[in-house]
């Protein structure tokens, strides 16, 4: 795969961002003092203390929704900032990811929705990206609206992400990558459900932290969008879908 001049761009300045910002987790946010006891049970390789704090916020009252956007996926965010700084191991990242991961299948029976929108999703992290988690809370998003989704994991070579958004008959494909030098690959999933007549009029979105610190990174790799978050890519692939049916 061929890098341009734009990937080269995205990646210096992909490499320059993130790692300075200020912590993603803050007591004073909504759920703040939850995302904080999750995160340190989390460095601290305490997983039931992680479930804990977790199974204590939903007891409590905390919508599903809200666990998502205001304690795991900050702490995810946070976790790759640690990790980006040396303050975190490999080892140790993906023992949090594990975690994280373990917690959203039990909570996977309180994101499906009894109310379908007759849509269909396919999410998936791009052949390379082994850090999936991020695909999977777009995937969980889609559930909540009440989407059918399949979820493929992660580093999912182009060639049978299309297969399975012809196969699934999906209204959307949503592509993850989390690193800038996996930029080519989202490329190639575009270009080959650009280049497949049976993919005609699906939407394709873009999403990971290459695409939330360089501006229309999305639109330079021939995407229909990206959004900042999962709840964000909802209403942006059903957006997209209500104009070109207009």
């Amino acid at each position: 795969m061929v890098t341009t001049d734009r990937d080269r761009a995205a990646d210096e300045l992909v490499a320059r961002t993130h790692a300075e910002d200020a912590s993603f987790v803050r007591r004073e946010a909504p759920l703040g003092a939850v995302a904080c006891s999750y995160l340190d049970a989390l460095i601290e390789r305490d997983r039931r203390r992680a479930v804990r704090a977790i199974r204590e916020a939903l007891d409590a009252g905390a919508p599903i929704k809200d666990i998502y956007v205001h304690v795991l996926q900050p702490c995810q965010y946070e976790l790759g900032r640690r990790w980006q700084l040396r303050q975190l191991s490999v080892a140790g990242e993906h023992y949090c990811t594990a975690v994280t991961q373990m917690i959203l299948g039990q909570l996977y029976p309180l994101v499906v929705s009894a109310d379908r929108a007759g849509r269909r999703l396919v999410a998936t992290a791009v052949d390379g990206n082994l850090h999936e988690i991020g695909a999977r809370f777009v995937a969980d998003f889609f559930e909540m609206a009440g989407w059918d989704t399949f979820y493929l994991g992660a580093s999912t070579p182009a060639e049978h992400v299309i297969q399975e958004v012809v196969q699934r008959k999906a209204d959307v494909l949503a592509v993850s990558a989390a690193l800038s030098d996996q930029l080519s690959s989202v490329r190639q999933v575009i270009t080959a459900a650009r280049g497949d007549d049976r993919c005609r009029g699906v939407v394709v979105l873009v999403g990971g932290q290459p695409f939330r610190v360089v501006d229309d990174l999305w639109r330079q790799l021939g995407a229909d969008g990206s959004a900042p978050s999962a709840e964000g890519a909802v209403r942006a692939a059903e957006q997209l879908l209500a104009a070109r049916s207009a």
